[in-house]
């Protein structure tokens, strides 16, 4: 019995001794695995990487080795911009093994992946954590990014305060701050960044914005006061000038000129037609406010002078002749510049641009003009509501094609409904042949359903169609009506007849109608102005044109002219004596009946419009009703 036991015994050591051998042999194993996957990391062979940490740890039960592969794993798919799959692995760390790493990395990955709020809620326990410096960094950034998206600017200004203690470079941390102050923070925030950070660089930015505030609101005394303050402090920032220079401005007293609106316009390069019908608007819009109200005047600046910004000529505008509001830029290249400007001066500027997300560099800059992204919404919004659910898309090789192809189907599949086809042409193509036979898909057979008689039971014999059936209810052309022209009769030679058109405002033009008007009994089009409108004040708009010029008007002195009497009506207010009140006066714009549809304008200081869908009716562009 004993001898029985003892080999028990035996036994059990035994085996306790290989359990602990393949234990740490496994351990081993593990970390030669974590090792490898890290090696790979380090030499930049992140694929690799991925793989051997991914077998790892789908085979291996969870330890402080597996969380460690899990973090490493996240920290890959992070720098790769695959934040749901990152969040995806890291959520496999079981509580007990979470470490700050962890937590800050899936934190990180909420915030770029758009979840601002919960990002920011899981990220700001370990504002004070000892970490790495790298994740420092991460854990920064997501802060900031996370308070900015959630406008929370003053809660951003303190993190960027932070990130700046462990920063080698402050410059574009710096940077940022200001835009957040310049821009986007409330005056009580802006008060309260000035006391919080007092003593740093960003507290000294604070300052200054508090002063140009007070300025622009015709409060020089504060504003001197702030600026006292700000120099009397030995804390360097980067915006020392600008200081010097609004100290300066404190000095002269009803600096304002309340009459003055200045205007930035290309005047005298290739695209000064375009400035001049421009001009026209608003002078005639000027003549009739200045007939029964208190005079006004607009001052114009040419944006095509070489070797002058359309910055500078703004703050041309708003320090020497000191205007109330600045009309323009109407190009692009310029718009961009005398927004930032514009902001940087608290000066309201209304530009008439299409330049990509320009009412969004701050309070003071609207923009009213027909976007690309108001077209295809309200093409789309009509398409759905009259039954069309398939559309397809004949575009041309161009960068507007592009452009409105992109909106066009984002917005169509936003909406529910089915892009079937994008097919495109040269620019200058005269023969539409070969994509609207892609369209109407002529290499695949289409099944028709047999249709059964009700009184015989049999099967009836289906006519041939004399054209084919296009596989979409409506076709997008964002084109000019001088290819529209060209287009619509082929689309009806090649077969393409029932389904309906949808056009851009380029469509909108009388030659439309003479060289193919037969042709587009089914199509739509949208614009922001229509001539033959009967509302009272485009009529007495186009009156006051037709006799003033002795010509038609086209869109943009439409634009033009609405544009100004905004501006007019606002200045004529008793209520408003400065900048600031002509911006909150376009922020509070509602109900206005303006010829190019602007009812108001948005949060982020976009027109608000109502478009005008049109159709050709009897050899007439008229109102879809």
């Amino acid at each position: 019995m004993k001898r029985i036991f003892s080999l028990i015994l035996v036994a059990m050591m035994f085996a306790t001794v290989s359990l602990t051998v393949s234990v740490s042999t496994a351990a081993a194993a593990d970390d030669g695995a974590l090792h490898q996957g890290r090696m790979l990391y380090q030499a930049g062979d992140l694929n690799r990487a991925l793989a051997v940490l991914r077998g790892y740890v789908q085979e291996t039960p969870d330890s402080i080795v597996t969380a460690q592969a899990y973090a490493l794993i996240g920290r890959i798919l992070l720098e790769e911009h695959h934040y749901t799959d990152a969040i995806l692995y890291l959520k496999h760390v079981p509580p007990v093994f979470r470490s700050p790493e962890i937590e800050v990395l899936s934190g990180v990955c909420l915030v770029e992946s758009g979840h601002y709020a919960e990002g920011l809620k899981r990220l700001q326990p370990f504002v004070k954590e000892p970490l790495d410096p790298r994740d420092r960094a991460l854990l920064g950034k997501a802060l900031v990014k996370a308070a900015t998206e959630t406008r929370q600017y003053l809660l951003a200004t303190y993190y960027l305060q932070q990130q700046l203690t462990f920063s080698p470079t402050p410059a574009p941390l710096l940077a940022q701050a200001h835009q957040l102050l310049q821009s986007q923070i409330s005056d009580a925030d802006l008060a309260e960044a000035a006391f919080m950070l007092q003593g740093t660089a960003i507290g000294q930015d604070a300052r200054l914005q508090l002063a140009r505030r007070a300025l622009v609101q015709q409060h020089p005394e504060q504003a001197r006061q702030h600026l006292q303050q700000l120099f009397a402090s030995s804390v360097t920032f980067p915006y020392w000038e600008e200081a010097q220079q609004l100290l300066k401005r404190t000095s002269v007293d009803s600096w304002l000129s309340r009459d003055s609106i200045g205007v930035l316009l290309p005047l005298s390069d290739r695209y000064a037609s375009y400035g001049e019908l421009v001009k026209k608007g608003l002078e005639l819009a000027l003549t009739e406010h200045n007939k029964t109200r208190l005079p006004a005047r607009f001052i114009y600046r040419d944006t095509a002078v070489e070797g002058v910004s359309s910055a500078q000529l703004l703050s041309a505008l708003t320090d020497d002749d000191k205007v109330m509001a600045v009309i323009g830029p109407l190009l692009s290249k310029n718009a961009g510049d005398a927004a930032r400007r514009a902001q940087r001066e608290m000066v309201p500027l209304l530009a008439m641009s299409q330049s990509p997300d320009l009412p969004e560099l701050g309070r003071f800059v609207f923009r009213d003009t027909l976007t690309a992204e108001q077209q295809v919404k309200a093409l789309v919004k009509y398409a759905l509501a009259a039954g069309n659910i398939s559309f397809s898309v004949m575009r041309p090789e161009t960068r507007l094609g592009e452009k409105m192809t992109n909106l066009f189907v984002a917005e169509v599949q936003r909406a529910g409904g089915e892009i079937v086809d994008i097919v495109s042409y040269p620019e200058d193509s005269t023969d539409f042949r070969e994509p609207i036979q892609k369209l109407l898909w002529e290499d695949h057979e289409v099944a028709i359903p047999p249709v059964i008689s009700e009184e015989t039971g049999e099967v009836e014999e289906v006519p041939e169609l004399e054209y084919p059936l296009p596989p979409f209810h409506a076709l997008f052309i964002p084109d000019y009506a001088e290819q529209i022209s060209e287009i619509a009769p082929q689309l009806v030679f090649y077969g393409l007849k029932d389904a309906t058109l949808l056009g851009i405002n380029g469509w909108n033009s009388p030659d439309l109608i003479t060289r193919a008007g037969r042709f587009l009994k089914n199509a739509v089009f949208v614009d922001a102005f229509n001539p033959a409108s009967d509302k009272p004040e485009v009529q007495r708009f186009m009156e006051l044109y037709r006799q003033t010029y002795d010509e038609e008007p086209t869109i943009l002195s439409a634009q033009a002219f609405e544009i100004a009497n905004i501006l007019l009506q606002i200045i004529d207010d008793s209520d408003v004596g400065n900048r600031d009140d002509v911006r909150k006066k376009l922020e509070e714009l509602k109900d206005y009946r303006g010829i190019t549809g602007t009812v108001g304008f948005d949060p982020f200081g976009e027109a608000i419009k109502q478009l005008t869908l049109l159709r050709v009716s009897r050899g007439k562009i008229v109102e879809v009703q």
